[in-house]
C-alpha cells in the first residue's frame, strides 16, 4: 500500500510540473484535461490509509458522530449541550500541525481561526489507531473526572472535558505518519477547558435550548463571540445601545434564546 502510494503521489508530481510547463508536444485540451484531474487529486489525497484519513466524508462522520455520542450521554445530563458538526477549517489546522511531527502542543498562533484560539487534543502511538479508539481514549478519562469540581485524583481530564465541552460546536481532525509513529489532532471551535468552570450546566437535556433540540443535543450556536466572561452583568449596567457593549459584548445582545459559548480570543 505504502509503495503504490509513493508511485502514485510521484506521478501526480510529474503531472503538476506538466501543468505548469505545458508541453507543447501534447494537445492542449488533453493537458489541460489532465492538470484538472491531478489538482483534483491533490486536494483530497491522504498521506495515510483510507481507513484514517480525514478528507473523506465516512471518517469526518465517525469523528463527529462519537463525539455526539458522548457529549449526548454525560453524567449528569447537560441542559445546553451544543451538536458538533465538522469545521474544514479546523480539519486543515490540526492536519497543518501533525504535518509538523512535534508529537506535541504547539502554541496558540498554531490553532488559530481567524482571530480566535481553537481547542486542541492529541494523540501519539506507534501503531496506526481507528479514530474511533482515538477519540474512546480521550473520552476514557472520564473515569478520573467528577462534575463540575474536575480531577478526583489529579490525573488529566482535560481530553475528557474538551470533547463534551458544551460550547464546542465544530470539530476538525487531522493525522500524519511520523516515522513508524502516528500522530493525531484533532481542533476544537469554540476552544473549551476554561479554569474553574464546569464543561456544562447540569440539566434536563435541551432545557436550554427548548425550540432548537435533537436527540438531546441542542442546535443553536451563537456565531458571535463576547470578549469579556462579564457581558451579562455588562449588558445590565450600560444596555445594548452602549458602543463599548456592541464591540464587546456583541453575543449578549444579538443571541436572545441561543446557546452562548464561552470566549477564548
Amino acid at each position: 500500500m505504502q509503495v503504490c502510494s509513493m508511485i502514485l503521489m510521484f506521478v501526480i508530481q510529474v503531472l503538476a510540473l506538466l501543468c505548469v510547463f505545458r508541453s507543447y508536444t501534447f494537445d492542449t485540451m488533453f493537458v489541460w484535461s489532465v492538470c484538472m484531474l491531478t489538482l483534483i487529486h491533490m486536494s483530497s489525497a491522504c498521506s495515510v490509509t483510507d481507513a484514517i484519513c480525514t478528507n473523506l466524508t465516512a471518517v469526518q462522520e465517525e469523528i463527529v458522530n462519537l463525539h455526539n455520542a458522548f457529549r449526548r450521554s454525560v453524567v449528569p445530563q447537560a441542559s445546553n449541550m451544543l451538536k458538533m458538526s465538522w469545521s474544514k477549517e479546523a480539519a486543515v489546522s490540526a492536519q497543518n500541525w501533525v504535518n509538523t511531527c512535534s508529537m506535541k502542543h504547539g502554541p496558540p498562533s498554531t490553532r488559530m481561526l481567524g482571530t480566535y484560539e481553537m481547542g486542541e487534543n492529541l494523540f501519539k502511538s506507534t501503531g496506526m489507531f481507528a479514530w474511533t479508539a482515538v477519540v474512546t481514549a480521550w473520552h476514557s478519562e472520564v473515569v478520573d473526572y467528577e462534575y463540575p469540581t474536575g480531577s478526583i485524583n489529579g490525573e488529566p481530564i482535560g481530553h475528557y472535558t474538551q470533547v463534551v465541552w458544551y460550547g464546542s460546536y465544530e470539530v476538525g481532525c487531522g493525522v500524519a505518519k511520523c516515522g513508524s509513529n502516528y500522530f493525531y489532532a484533532c481542533h476544537y471551535y469554540r476552544a473549551g477547558n476554561f479554569k474553574g468552570v464546569p464543561p456544562y450546566s447540569k440539566g434536563e437535556p435541551c432545557s436550554a435550548c427548548p425550540d432548537a433540540c435533537e436527540d438531546g443535543l441542542c442546535t443553536n450556536p451563537c456565531p458571535y463571540i463576547d470578549r469579556y466572561a462579564n457581558c451579562p452583568s455588562i449588558k445590565e449596567d450600560y444596555t445594548c445601545e452602549d458602543d463599548i457593549v456592541k464591540k464587546y459584548c456583541p453575543a449578549i445582545c444579538l443571541c436572545e434564546n441561543k446557546v452562548i459559548p464561552i470566549a477564548k480570543k
